[in-house]
């Protein structure tokens, strides 16, 4: 167990299946490699970035707390939900403990199943509290793993919504995205600009890349 992680601790869930997720103990990426759903689309090879993160932010009846960091160009660290990390644990997959200012606690884990193309992610509170809800914005790509992703006109920010499913292909030659939760789904598309990729910046390489929210659950 880590304690006021940072970004220098890394964890990885691998899928068997040639593709893995990935990040820091913060929540902060700092690779083009960091991702929450990564497919390998010709196993174990043609890796593609579905997913690269979120946006995640608790709404309790004494206030509203993120419990999610992202790095923007220069190096602008928004919103402020690593400084609400209690504690990380990377075994037996990775698990924050946030507290929040109210007194609430969220615990998020992250488990990629073995031979499957998904990620689980999961959220609860550690002791059962009311009023309590959680938002969460997702981050689209559909790049190449080595590649960057940038604002363009021809990603599909359109969804298939059902009960308990949400569906979108934002690029029609690379694997669509399927959510599966007990959220409801509101469309409010939006680029996400400037990210910054600290430890390729390091690398020489580049480092700033654009990604699309399609809504929210």
């Amino acid at each position: 167990m880590t304690n006021k992680p940072d970004s220098s601790c890394e964890w990885l869930e691998a899928d068997g299946l040639g593709a893995y997720a990935s990040g820091t103990a913060t929540g902060v990426r700092t690779r083009r490699y960091h991702s929450l759903l990564m497919v390998a689309t010709t196993p174990p090879t043609g890796r593609k970035v579905l997913v690269s993160g979120f946006d995640a932010w608790v709404e309790t009846p004494k206030g509203t707390f993120a419990i999610s960091s992202q790095m923007y160009a220069p190096g602008v660290q928004n919103p402020d939900g690593a400084s609400r990390i209690h504690s990380f644990e990377a075994a037996p997959w990775p698990r924050w403990t946030y507290q929040l200012e109210d007194g609430t606690q969220v615990i998020q884990e992250i488990f990629v199943p073995r031979d499957a193309p998904m990620a689980v992610v999961s959220w609860r509170l550690a002791k059962p509290a009311r009023g309590v809800h959680l938002c969460v914005r997702p981050f689209l790509s559909g790049r190449d793993y080595h590649n960057l992703h940038h604002e363009n006109p021809v990603f599909c920010f359109d969804a298939e919504i059902k009960k308990g499913r949400v569906a979108w292909q934002p690029y029609p030659d690379v694997p669509g995205v399927v959510s599966l939760s007990n959220a409801e789904y509101v469309q409010q598309p939006d680029w996400y600009r400037s990210f910054l990729y600290t430890e390729e910046r390091a690398r020489g390489l580049d480092h700033i890349e654009d990604l699309a929210s399609p809504g929210m659950l």
